[in-house]
């Protein structure tokens, strides 16, 4: 009974927090959960309203029932950290802090999925459409390398290999590789060791990667070599004008 793999397949295309960007391209706080959402509960909620939602929930996704299924797992620890963080009072105090924060700030926190490839999957796709729309010439290569970082997290990685998803890992790699195009090789050494772990036992997929940081160093290379060539070519030229004058 794949109760937790329908319910994020169904959202999979859902607006899902986690990097925003300002028109400015700059990036915003790291996403934070939405547990009155996660519960399906409002602010207004009494303490017996967030529990009985915990219950109803709780039985929904709990592993017991859901043997097997890693994706109503990954719900099920949401419901309960949603339940633990509004029903203790420190935790809900430093929750509503922060949420009061972002609201004024006027960030966006709703982040109502939980942890599973297919959450990861969506981000990594707003994060490559992103980046192909900027202006190769204008974009903040620091700032994108960074949220690429981001996304392929232990935690994240842990989860990819977890879950096992192989298909949705491959798709993963390579709209990472895609959002690394216009990124200048030297950014990229810290990030092939971790994609060759999501890559994890796909021969062909390992050897897309290694063809792609191949030719990544290669175009390294020609552009270093570019500037010093147009320099040569136009010192033999003018001489060449020279000789010619004379």
């Amino acid at each position: 009974m794949e109760v937790g793999k329908q319910a994020i397949e169904k959202n999979l295309h859902a607006p899902v927090s986690g990097y925003f960007f300002y028109s400015s391209g700059c990036w915003n706080f790291a996403p934070m959960k939405d547990y009155y959402s996660i519960l399906d509960c409002t602010p207004m909620s009494t303490r017996e309203e967030v529990k009985k939602q915990y219950r109803k929930l709780a039985l929904q996704f709990h592993p017991d029932k859901n043997q097997h299924d890693l994706y109503a797992e990954a719900r099920f620890h949401d419901i309960k950290e949603a339940y633990e963080t509004l029903t203790q009072p420190a935790k809900k105090e430093a929750w509503l802090q922060e949420r009061w924060l972002r609201q004024v700030m006027n960030e966006k926190y709703a982040e109502t999925q939980p942890l599973t490839p297919y959450t990861i999957l969506n981000k990594v796709l707003k994060l490559d459409r992103y980046v192909s729309t900027q202006d190769v010439f204008r974009m903040d290569q620091y700032g994108i390398f960074e949220k690429i970082m981001a996304l392929v997290s232990d935690e994240n990685i842990n989860c990819l290999l977890k879950f096992g998803e192989k298909d949705v890992n491959k798709t993963i790699v390579q709209h990472l590789l895609s959002a690394t195009h216009p990124l200048d090789a030297a950014l990229l050494s810290p990030l092939w060791s971790k994609l060759e772990a999501i890559a994890e036992g796909d021969q062909d997929l390992l050897n897309n990667l290694a063809t792609f940081r191949s030719r990544k160093k290669r175009k390294a290379m020609e552009d270093t070599l570019t500037i010093p060539m147009a320099i040569l070519f136009t010192v033999m030229l003018c001489l060449l004008i020279y000789l010619a004058g004379r």
